[in-house]
Parts: structure tokens; sequence; C-alpha cells
């Protein structure tokens, strides 16, 4: 929209966001129960918070504490992390 306000054209586009708000992290850092990743007042892990490992999956917390697992998104429970 222009700076007055002013409708030029009244047209409607498809879009898609490119930008998710995931980080790109190691993943041995989600093994390392020492890791700043799993504590919860360093990195806001929480159950459903998530991350992008390098391997470019998506694991997802289950809980906050340090040794909470992290899931892999669609997995079947076999690539799981549990920190220790």
């Amino acid at each position: 929209m222009p700076v007055t306000g002013d409708l030029t054209r009244n047209e409607s586009f498809q879009t898609y966001a490119s930008a998710f708000p995931f980080t790109l992290v190691p993943i041995a850092e989600l093994a390392d129960a020492e890791s700043v990743l799993n504590q919860e007042y360093l990195s806001g892990k929480r159950e459903g918070a998530g991350f992008i490992g390098d391997d470019y999956n998506l694991y997802i917390a289950t809980g906050s504490e340090p040794t909470d697992a992290w899931v892999l998104a669609g997995g079947d429970g076999t690539a799981d992390i549990t920190p220790a």
C-alpha cells in the first residue's frame, strides 16, 4: 500500500513463508544434557519447542528438563534423542 493509503491495485497473490523460527543446531548438542540447548533458562526448552538438527530433521522437545527427550518429527521413535 502506498504511503497515502490509496490502493493502486486490488490483486491477491498466493504467498508462501520461507522463514521458519527454527534454528539449525548440531544434533550432538541435543544429545548433551549439559548443552545450553537442554537448559530451559538458556534456550527456552519446553514441551513442543523445536530445533532443526544439522541433519535437517525437525526435533521436538518432550519437556523442559535437561534429560527430556527430543523426538524426531514424523519419526518412528528409532531416531529420537535422549540427552545424557
